[in-house]
C-alpha cells in the first residue's frame, strides 16, 4: 500500500470500529436473514485468497532454482506440499459450505472445484514471461508467508477470544459481548469463533491481486481496477458476513484490518529481504 492509502485505510475503519463498538448489535439484529447474497459469499468469499496462494505456490515451483539441488528439492516439497493444501482447502471447504447452505452435494464436486483451481493456476502461470522470474517469485513468497500468517493469527484469536456468533445466540441480550470482552473458553469451538472474522481475513487477501501487474504483462497499467475489485469484494463479502449472522461488524473490521496490515508488513519485509540477496 502506498503511505496515502494506508493512512485512509486505516484511519476509515479504526473509526468505523469505533462505531460498531456501540452499534454491533443493533446493526446484526436488523441485517441477520441468512438470505441468497450472504449464503452465495459464504460459499465462495474465501476462493480468491485460496486461488491466487495456489497461484504464488505455482509460480514458485515453475521458477525454483535448479543450479542448487538442495534449494531445488525445498522448492518442490515445499511447493508441492503447499499446492496440495490449497486445492484440499479450496475444494472442501468450498463443499462443506455448499453443503451447509443447499443441503447435501456430492463429494466429487470438491475434486471438480479443486481441479479447476489448478487448472486456473497453472494457466496463468504460462502466462509470465521468463523475464519477470524475480517479481514472480517475490510475489510466489508473499503470497505463502501470508497465507501461512493469516490462518496461525486468525485461529489464534478466534481460540482465545471465544466471541459467540449471533446465529447461536438464543438470548442475544444476555449472550452478546463486545468485541474487546475476552471470554477465554478453553478451546476452539466454531459457535464461540465470532472474532475476528475468518472470511474477511480471506476475502481481504485479494489485495495480492495488486501486486500482479508487476509480472502478469495482460494486467500492466490495470492497477487502480485491481485495487478497486479488491476493495469491493473485501466489503462486499464482510458485509455477508452479518447478514449470516456469523460475525458483528466489528469481527468484520476488525478482520479486515489484520488482514491488511499482515499484508503490508510481509509485502515489506519479503521485498526488503530480497533485494538484499
Amino acid at each position: 500500500m502506498e503511505k496515502k492509502e494506508r493512512r485512509i485505510v486505516f484511519s476509515t475503519g479504526l473509526l468505523m470500529l469505533l462505531i460498531f463498538t456501540f452499534t454491533d448489535l443493533q446493526i446484526s439484529n436488523a441485517l441477520f436473514t441468512k438470505n441468497l447474497y450472504g449464503r452465495i459469499f459464504e460459499v465462495i468469499g474465501e476462493l480468491p485468497f485460496v486461488f491466487l496462494s495456489l497461484f504464488g505456490s505455482v509460480l514458485l515451483l515453475r521458477f525454483r532454482s535448479r543450479k542448487n539441488r538442495v534449494l531445488n528439492l525445498l522448492t518442490v516439497l515445499l511447493s508441492g506440499v503447499m499446492m496440495v493444501l490449497f486445492l484440499f482447502m479450496g475444494g472442501f471447504m468450498t463443499l462443506n459450505y455448499l453443503r451447509d447452505n443447499v443441503g447435501e452435494v456430492p463429494e466429487f464436486v470438491a475434486f471438480l472445484i479443486a481441479a479447476v483451481l489448478l487448472a486456473g493456476a497453472i494457466f496463468l502461470v504460462r502466462k509470465v514471461p521468463e523475464e519477470h522470474e524475480y517479481p514472480a517469485v517475490t510475489y510466489g513468497i508473499i503470497a505463502m508467508v501470508y497465507f501461512i500468517l493469516v490462518i496461525i493469527i486468525m485461529n489464534s484469536l478466534k481460540t482465545v477470544w471465544g466471541r459467540m456468533r449471533l446465529r447461536e445466540m438464543t438470548d442475544p441480550v444476555v449472550e452478546f459481548t463486545r468485541w474487546y470482552v475476552i471470554v477465554n473458553r478453553g478451546g476452539f469451538e466454531n459457535i464461540y469463533a465470532s472474532f475476528p472474522s475468518g472470511h474477511s481475513m480471506n476475502s481481504a487477501a485479494i489485495i495480492l491481486l495488486t501486486l500482479l501487474p508487476s509480472f502478469v504483462p495482460m494486467l500492466e497499467g490495470k492497477e487502480k481496477l485491481l485495487k478497486g475489485i479488491a476493495y469491493t469484494w473485501t466489503i462486499i463479502v464482510g458485509s455477508s458476513r452479518i447478514v449470516m449472522g456469523a460475525h458483528f461488524a466489528s469481527d468484520v473490521t476488525v478482520g479486515i484490518l489484520l488482514s491488511f496490515a499482515i499484508f503490508d508488513i510481509t509485502h515489506t519485509v519479503v521485498c526488503k529481504l530480497r533485494n538484499r540477496v
